[in-house]
């Protein structure tokens, strides 16, 4: 991703380029560019290193000024910090994705009547949690009644979430306003062209550090990790031209779980791990912590180590999970059918290889699936690269409403139910691997997407017999996702024949074997045609079968689901699926109920139309 420190990579790499754009008319000097000023022009004033670890950096001697590339590039074009940023990434063309995504729709919250914390509040805030005056101000912090007001800001100054607390301890601040928009606390307190910033996680916290010198953006709900982090989402682009970000959260474990997922979503590679002396910036202040403490403990600040270094103990949490999971332990999506429950997971770090014939309904069973993952949490980005996103929510509207005529009403209140949980890369034809899973690890990063979706294999550029660029590609997407608490599908076509059984097998894969050698999951689809030809017919070897040889034939599953390689789960085997093509979901019984599966019902749509209705009785 283009954050401020991939640009400074760019910058450095093409120095003397950078140099003669922005300090036109200088020239090369041994190891350095030299000019007259910030402007440029034939002199020896300014002088820029070309090569070795100090490349890039630059000082004025004259006007007294220096820094690195970004900083020259924000002087000579008197440009604000995140105006720089954007200019250098439309002028080597590394501009994040743009991602078209219906996000969820916020309120804003009304203006509190509040003043300026002059009686009750202030005293609490100055000399019960010991907090200077100054930085009560900076952050905007207000008074009304008993009540402490906490203005959550945009940098350009938008109110967007108000939370509010008695003067008291023992209080936690609330929102005052529900359906805000999650997002930090303190802009309004940050310098909009700083390159470093702290996060805490406490609106006392943040005011806190500020008055030992490290102004601090606080998380709207607390530590923790999933939707606890959502501010992440809005907050995205903002915090791209941060360099380093100390995160100083509270020493426990929900502290702990959130310092992991900032980390892993806005880079490992700029995030920094504070301990303060005590569990929380506000607690220091309290305890007459020294400003020099804090500056030791930021001065101490740690990277988080990269994933894989561990010792065996450090896993025994984990270990002990598989065999006794906690209450909401995340341990992998299932999919809808009941026949599966508890035999099939789609964990973190896995992959899952789908495959089947051509026509056989391998996309519309990870489609049925995808909306229930959707339902149990999860954030899914589908790349259908054979099909117009239009088309593939065309589908999954079916699956969630449950109707194949569903009104105008119906449709958009289907779409609704999955906004926030499914992104689409609306992009048909072509890709290749490194591009896509530059877009999953933007929507990873950004939206929080959890799984991930290829459809298919012959999508990415590959042709049938190219075995090393199928192996090659495989590789990527497998070890990408290993490194990240991330699941990957891939689509892959079976080869012509297939398994004489039935269902395809592992080695019945389309391509390379090290395709399903690679992958942690196989499942096959297949569709028993000669079944639907005689049900749709009603004759066998040209002679029309009976009512009782039709009840039959109903009976017999028309798609069977082979859990054909499941590495890290104990189970593998055969389960047969009954289609449903108003709804285009599938069933674990013939008799099936569609009311059994109902994600949105019509009456749950405001003046919804009485032929949604029957259309599902």
């Amino acid at each position: 991703m283009a954050d401020i420190a991939a640009l400074k990579d760019l910058l450095n790499s093409n120095v003397v380029s950078v140099c003669k754009l922005l300090l036109p008319g200088g020239e090369e000097k041994s190891n350095e560019y030299r000019c007259a000023s910030i402007d440029g022009g034939k002199g020896q004033s300014l002088g820029v290193h070309l090569k070795g670890a100090k490349a890039g950096v630059w000082a004025d001697f004259n006007g007294g000024e220096g820094g690195d590339l970004v900083d020259l590039w924000r002087k000579a074009k008197g440009m604000s910090l995140s105006e720089a940023l954007n200019d250098i990434r439309k002028y080597f063309g590394v501009e994040d994705p743009k991602i078209k995504v219906q996000t969820k729709s916020y309120r804003r919250p009304s203006r509190p009547a509040c003043i300026t914390p002059s009686g009750l509040v202030r005293d609490y805030l100055t000399e019960v949690r010991n907090i200077p005056e100054a930085s009560i101000h900076a952050y905007k912090i207000a008074e009304k009644g008993d009540r402490i007001i906490f203005p959550f800001l945009s940098p350009s100054g938008e109110l967007k979430l108000v939370k509010s607390r008695k003067a008291a301890d023992g209080e936690k601040p609330v929102p005052t306003e529900k359906d805000c928009e999650p997002c930090l606390f303190g802009w309004q307190a940050i310098d909009p062209d700083a390159r470093e910033v702290t996060i805490c996680e406490g609106e006392l916290d943040a005011p806190s550090l500020h008055s030992y010198g490290f102004p601090a953006l606080s998380v709207p709900f607390g530590g923790g990790k999933g939707a606890k982090q959502q501010w992440i989402e809005n907050e995205f682009e903002e915090m791209q031209r941060f360099e380093r970000i100390y995160l100083a959260l509270d020493n426990d474990k929900p502290g702990r779980e959130a310092a992991e997922e900032i980390a892993e979503r806005l880079g490992r590679h700029r995030c920094y791990v504070v301990k303060l002396p005590f569990k929380d910036a506000n607690e220091c202040r309290m305890e007459g912590v020294s400003q020099e403490d804090i500056a030791a403990a930021f001065d101490a600040a740690e990277s988080l180590d990269p994933k894989g270094l561990r010792q065996p103990m450090e896993l025994l949490d984990d270990v002990i999970g598989i065999f006794y999971p906690e209450p909401g332990q995340h341990v992998g999506y299932e999919t809808p059918y009941w026949k599966l429950k508890g035999k099939l997971r789609f964990q973190p770090g896995d992959t899952t290889v789908w495959t089947g014939a051509t026509g056989a309904g391998k996309s519309q069973v990870w489609s049925d699936c995808a909306v229930d993952w959707i339902k149990q949490g999860s954030r899914v980005c589908i790349a259908s690269l054979e099909m117009k996103g239009k088309w593939t929510l065309a589908r999954m509207v079916r699956q969630i409403t449950g109707s194949s005529e569903p009104t105008k009403k119906f449709i958009k209140a289907g779409l609704m139910e999955v906004t926030g949980g499914l992104i689409i890369y609306d992009h048909v034809g072509k890709s290749k691997i490194g591009d896509l899973l530059a877009i999953f690890e933007y929507c990873r990063a950004k939206y929080g997407c959890d799984q991930f979706v290829v459809d298919s294999l012959m999508r990415l550029g590959l042709s049938a017999d190219d075995y090393a660029g199928q192996e090659k590609a495989m590789y990527e997407l497998v070890n990408w996702t290993a490194d990240r608490p991330v699941h990957s599908h891939l689509v892959a076509h079976a080869r012509k024949g297939g398994s004489a059984s039935g269902a395809p097998e592992s080695e019945d894969i389309k391509g390379g074997m090290e395709i399903g050698g690679n992958a942690s999951n196989i499942i096959s689809i297949w569709r028993n045609r000669k079944r639907e030809d005689e049900l749709n017919f009603g004759e066998r070897d040209g002679e029309a079968l009976t009512n009782a040889e039709m009840d039959e034939l109903r009976k017999k599953p028309g798609v069977i689901l082979n859990v054909a390689k499941q590495r890290n789960g104990d189970y593998e085997g055969k389960i047969g699926l009954w289609f449903d093509q108003q709804s285009y979901r599938y069933y674990c019984e013939s008799n099936f109920n569609p009311l059994s599966r109902i994600y949105i019902r019509p009456s749950e749509v405001p003046e919804f139309n009485a032929a949604d209705e029957s259309a599902l009785s």
